[in-house]
């Protein structure tokens, strides 16, 4: 199923240096019925692209995998369940709606579009069209919308549409893909040149390294992107970046807008050029080698925590059974008995267990009810949104990153 890359996904370039070892996991995704130690484990490591002129200096998994087996049905994940998701997706809709003019039967595409959340955020005069291979699961949310059950590919849309798009999204997914160059060719092919717009939003490298956010690392993101990989894959098509931002969603996400060269209904933003520079230290292996370092010693500070809370008959339980949080279990190599159960709001979840970690996953509401002594945020990158919540007052948490914190709430 892995298949180790023995060249840059991007440039080519045979030189690929680690930088970060994870470990062999589970794969990080996928929540099974039951305790399944035959499973295959799979490596879980970090390369950059190093070295010459010609280098795009792309930070990547050293392994590839089979996205069909990824991206079954049994895929965990479910975008209406976090509030701070939604809040975010229907920002960014609004955004769009207010600054672009959009007609009666233009075509918006969201490619990755799992249960259809954002494209319920647009108007139903516009023709929506999703692409999503786990989409079966979620046909019932797309009875007034295109659904197409399978990965994006332009031939795939033109088989169901003649005009092209008005606007393009791929939010959280273009770090999966195995041929960016290809994807961003197809993207070109279904574009509105004069007039369409595409907004990509995923992990920002240089946001994760600063946040010590390696649970960012996971099997289905192969490409860790600056915005200077985003620019030199668009150099080999007709596409332009014309603006960047940064937003605190998933623990740092890049927001980056290009449109076609041939598209003069948009000018781009000063700042890209800027940025692109200042992202010059992430050639260098220095930096890398300091995350590296401090990966390490967030490791062990979160072990000894939970360890010595158990020695002291602590109740520890876990907030929020996801990718991310399967990663840092499976990383420190955290059990039952550290961390004596997960609740969780997707009730798709509820009796099964955590990858590797085996732990089982219950309830939220019930399992907030119970003595915990403290709870374990798996999903601290949405920190803000749990430190409001009444449910969690009065609780002792815990943060696994950018540091390990104790939050008396």
């Amino acid at each position: 199923m892995f298949k180790e890359i023995k060249k840059c996904r991007l440039c080519g370039n045979k030189n690929l240096v680690k930088i970060l070892d994870l470990g062999s996991q589970y794969l990080t995704g996928i929540f099974p019925k039951k305790i399944n130690i035959k499973l295959k484990k799979y490596p879980l490591i970090l390369v950059k692209c190093h070295g010459g002129k010609e280098s795009c200096h792309l930070v990547q998994l050293k392994h590839n995998q089979d996205y069909k087996k990824m991206f079954s049905l049994n895929y965990g994940y479910k975008s209406s369940l976090n509030k701070s998701m939604v809040d975010h997706l229907q920002s960014k809709v609004k955004r769009i709606v207010d600054n672009d003019k959009l007609n009666k039967n233009d075509i918006v595409v969201d490619i990755g579009s799992n249960d259809g959340t954002t494209l319920s955020f647009f108007s139903s005069r516009l023709i929506r069209i999703g692409f999503d291979p786990i989409g079966e699961k979620f046909k019932e949310n797309y009875k007034d919308k295109i659904l197409v059950k399978e990965f994006f590919s332009s031939k795939s849309y033109f088989n169901r549409l003649e005009k092209k798009a008005k606007i393009i999204l791929s939010l959280s997914m273009f770090y999966d893909v195995e041929d960016p160059i290809s994807f961003c060719k197809q993207i070109e092919e279904i574009i509105d040149a004069e007039h369409g717009k595409w907004i990509l939003e995923q992990s920002y490298l240089p946001t994760m390294v600063k946040k010590n956010s390696y649970d960012t690392i996971c099997h289905e993101h192969l490409t860790y992107y600056s915005l200077s990989q985003i620019n030199w894959i668009l150099k080999k098509t007709n596409l332009k970046i014309i603006d960047f931002e940064l937003n605190n969603i998933n623990g740092g996400s890049s927001s980056i807008t290009v449109v076609h060269k041939n598209n003069t209904s948009y000018k781009s933003n000063k700042r890209i050029e800027k940025i692109i520079k200042n992202e010059e230290k992430f050639k260098k292996l220095k930096i890398f080698r300091d995350f590296e370092s401090n990966v390490k010693k967030t490791k062990k500070d979160l072990v000894n925590l939970l360890d010595k809370l158990s020695q002291r008959g602590q109740f520890v339980q876990g907030i929020g059974a996801s990718t991310k949080g399967n990663v840092i279990l499976q990383y420190c190599q955290i059990d039952t008995k550290l961390l004596k159960g997960i609740g969780e709001v997707n009730c798709e979840k509820y009796n099964h267990f955590t990858p590797g970690s085996w732990i089982k996953i219950t309830d939220q509401k019930k399992m907030l009810k119970e003595k915990n002594s403290y709870l374990l945020i798996l999903p601290w990158h949405f920190k803000s949104f749990f430190l409001k919540q009444k449910v969690f007052k009065g609780k002792k948490l815990i943060f696994p990153l950018p540091k390990v914190k104790i939050v008396n709430n």
